[in-house]
């Protein structure tokens, strides 16, 4: 991705691929295990957010059920004091902020567990499944502790798999898309799993990652006040 190409045409054209995307979700992710890759400020977060509406759309369920479809997890649930999407709220992510006696990697392996337990604890039918949303697994994780946790999660989702509508796995860490067993990949770039692990690491400068979100954040906001 060209971070410094922060004209209208490039900016429209990748929210037209974050769309795409979240299309790509709905369409082959249902009953599977996803893996979403991106570099920072492209909108993977964007993609997440979106994808209860769509996935409702897609499954036939009021919209107003939107919301209680997805269960997700991220940097900004943990840090945040309430969430406006997800269906563990403000309350779990206070008791998610990092705490002084634990690892920053045990606790995100804490609130993955959480998250899960909550999503199949009380699935009796089709209509109480949830889709599942990781959003950066390896905050926080040694190469080492990321293995241990794609190991573990594989073995809870197929112990799971019955009880979920699917899973979705954001990353930016090539060990987790080399260890988790998924059924798709999808790459922002338009990348295939061997082109992005293998792909070239090109330096993004501070000053052109803070313009290029403040870019794609106005022209999402244009684009949302438009429809």
């Amino acid at each position: 991705m060209n971070y410094k190409d922060t004209s209208k045409e490039n900016i429209n054209a990748h929210i037209d691929r974050i769309i795409d995307v979240v299309d790509e979700i709905v369409e082959n992710g249902i009953g599977k295990v996803t893996i979403l890759t991106g570099g920072n400020a492209c909108g993977k977060s964007v993609i997440r957010k979106l994808l209860p509406a769509r996935l409702s759309s897609k499954l036939g369920i009021d919209t107003k059920e939107a919301g209680h479809l997805v269960c997700s997890t991220s940097m900004q649930l943990r840090t945040s004091g309430s969430s406006n999407y997800d269906i563990i709220a403000s309350g779990m992510a206070r008791m998610s902020a990092d705490l002084p006696w634990l690892s920053t990697s045990e606790q995100t392996v804490n609130l993955v567990q959480q998250l899960f337990n909550s999503c199949v604890e009380k699935v009796e039918d089709e209509s109480k499944k949830k889709f599942i949303v990781i959003d950066e697994l390896e905050i926080g994780m040694s190469k080492e502790t990321q293995l241990g946790a794609c190991i573990w999660l594989n073995k809870i989702i197929k112990e799971n798999k019955e009880k979920i509508l699917g899973v979705l796995v954001i990353t930016h860490s090539d060990t987790v898309v080399q260890n988790i067993e998924s059924d798709n990949f999808i790459n922002i770039d338009g990348m295939n799993r061997e082109e992005w692990i293998n792909r070239e690491i090109i330096p993004v400068m501070p000053d052109d990652l803070s313009a290029w979100a403040t870019e794609l954040f106005c022209g999402i906001r244009d684009r949302e006040k438009k429809s």
